[in-house]
């Protein structure tokens, strides 16, 4: 069997938010069935359209579905609860905030709420980043093996096998990617949504390319 070194090479590269995404519940209760259905229906379509005024373009809300049931403890009651999703995909941080904020005078009625989460960003990085990191992970390879090589007294002479692993993601710590030992930069603001938030560099995460690669050696 020829001789070889086997080695496992990293690169890194940064990857920036592209598209911030939410998820907004709209839900209405009351004692009538028929009037929380349609009282949800309104409220859903005021908030779309207030969300189109503040800056939100059509084209970044989506249909998320929608839910009725009636809680355990109205059993002996007609009364039903009925909830709407809207989803929102934003590249633009502080615009969606700025329309988050606008829809709160539509909720001052204690028979509707508005629940806000916060789903993990749409990460990118740039073609030529990710080429970087891939000959960085090449050349760390490279240069592994040819230590060991050294100290076993022999020398690469080529390589024969190139593996490519499952890339490593550390969290960036923002709404929906939380892991807070892998935060590079500033989560998305949690709190009032009135104004929008003093500008702070976006998140960021890093992620390890890896290749396994097989030398031949002499």
């Amino acid at each position: 069997m020829d001789a070889f070194v086997e080695v496992i090479g990293q690169g890194t590269l940064t990857e920036k938010v592209v598209e911030y995404r939410a998820d907004l519940s709209v839900a209405v209760r009351a004692a009538q069935g028929g009037a929380a259905l349609e009282e949800a229906i309104e409220l859903r379509s005021r908030c779309i359209r207030t969300l189109e005024e503040s800056g939100i373009k059509s084209g970044e809300l989506t249909e998320g579905g929608g839910e009725v049931w009636r809680p355990w403890f109205w059993k002996k009651k007609p009364g039903q609860e009925v909830s709407n999703k809207i989803l929102i995909a934003c590249p633009d941080r502080d615009r969606l905030f700025k329309a988050l904020g606008a829809l709160e005078p539509l909720f001052d009625n204690q028979r509707s709420s508005l629940s806000v989460s916060m789903r993990q960003p749409k990460f990118e990085a740039t073609s030529d980043a990710r080429s970087t990191a891939m000959s960085g992970a090449i050349a760390n390879a490279k240069s592994s093996a040819e230590i060991i090589a050294r100290e076993a007294g022999l020398r690469v002479t080529g390589v024969t096998q190139v593996e490519e692993l499952d890339p490593r993601k550390e969290r960036s710590g923002a709404y929906g990617d939380e892991d807070w030992r892998g935060a590079y930069a500033a989560a998305a603001p949690a709190g009032s949504f009135d104004e929008a938030p003093e500008p702070i560099d976006a998140a960021v995460r890093q992620i390890v390319v890896r290749y396994r690669v097989r030398f031949s050696v002499q």
